[in-house]
């Protein structure tokens, strides 16, 4: 792999790509194995910063008094008796009238100091605040879910087991549908790749009724907008739906895993973690994808993997277009 690649993926990482960047990061990731490969390797090499990562907040004004010590500096006179006698026939150069290469050096030196501070601090700024947008967008949700399960016998959205709508992101059109959640933009977290799609939509129930099998797979991709969604359990044998007990550790919606980073960690907000509501209403943002006493992984069951609970407590976030059950081995 190119440096150059190499310095895109740490850019990606921390967040100092602007969108186009980043899109094309998503992209290649997307058709690149082995950039994957590199990208896991570099998240774990970063891990021991992001334990120590600190959030600052720069001092207020710091940008106009940086910019005011730069058009204030000027290069002290020099005595005229010092000055060298040129040539009539001699010019001098254009920038000799304000300012000597020492100077230049000088500016230079002050706006890269200023850079330094100001760039990361806009950077950090920007993910803190897509990052309470989408955490706002989660408790919206979660607010829709509860009202939902109040009158749907405490189960929430249920997913289908075959035909056109059987996805894990058909909860997002229910809750729509039933104006249990009133806006469509809630279901897109803007520190994801589709909030730079300016010709998104949500399909409604009806668009996804009424396409063809072939359009009905693509749409059941988009449905579920940048939010995975819990996927149920299988008890006894039997595929059951997620049911509303208000446990605080289990998680049933959440930025949506990727299975291009390792742990399916989230492409969202720059692949640094995930916002997870959890049953109970509570929004965070955690950086791992296990929580709890019990440290359940809520992208993949106790099994490992990207399947049905195999437990009512097993809780299992998936992307929009997953079926409600996945059946793993040999078949004969």
């Amino acid at each position: 792999m190119t440096n150059s690649a190499r310095e895109q993926l740490l850019g990606h990482l921390l967040g100092a790509l602007d969108d186009a960047e980043q899109e094309l990061v998503y992209s290649r990731l997307q058709d690149d194995p082995q950039m994957r490969e590199e990208l896991a390797v570099l998240k774990q090499q970063l891990e021991p910063l992001e334990a120590a990562r600190r959030q600052f907040t720069p001092p207020a004004g710091l940008a106009t008094r940086t910019c005011a010590a730069v058009f204030s500096y000027h290069k002290p006179t020099e005595p005229r008796a010092r000055r060298r006698r040129m040539s009539p026939t001699t010019a001098a150069p254009a920038w000799t009238g304000w300012a000597g290469w020492r100077d230049v050096a000088v500016v230079v030196s002050v706006l890269l100091a200023a850079s330094l501070l100001i760039v990361p601090a806009i950077q950090n700024s920007r993910f803190r605040a897509q990052l309470a947008a989408c955490q706002d967008n989660l408790r919206e949700i979660g607010l829709a879910m509860t009202g939902y399960s109040e009158t749907h016998n405490r189960y929430f959205p249920p997913i289908p087991i075959q035909g056109k709508l059987a996805a894990a992101g058909i909860y997002a059109p229910t809750l729509l549908r039933g104006h249990y959640l009133t806006e469509a933009r809630r279901l897109i977290c803007p520190g994801s790749p589709l909030a730079q799609r300016a010709d998104f939509h949500l399909p409604s129930l009806d668009e996804l009724r009424s396409a063809t099998a072939k359009e009905a797979q693509r749409l059941r991709a988009l449905m579920g907008g940048s939010y995975g969604y819990s996927l149920g359990h299988i008890r006894n044998g039997v595929y059951e739906h997620t049911k509303n007990l208000g446990r605080a550790n289990f998680a049933i919606v959440a930025d949506a895993p990727s299975p291009d980073l390792s742990g399916h960690q989230s492409i969202d907000h720059g692949g640094r973690g995930q916002n997870v509501l959890f049953e109970n209403g509570r929004v965070a943002f955690l950086t791992v994808t296990r929580y709890g006493q019990s440290g359940d992984d809520f992208f993949t069951n106790d099994n490992g993997l990207i399947a049905a609970g195999v437990q009512p407590d097993d809780s299992v976030i998936v992307t929009s277009d997953t079926p409600p059950i996945i059946y793993v081995g040999n078949s004969r």
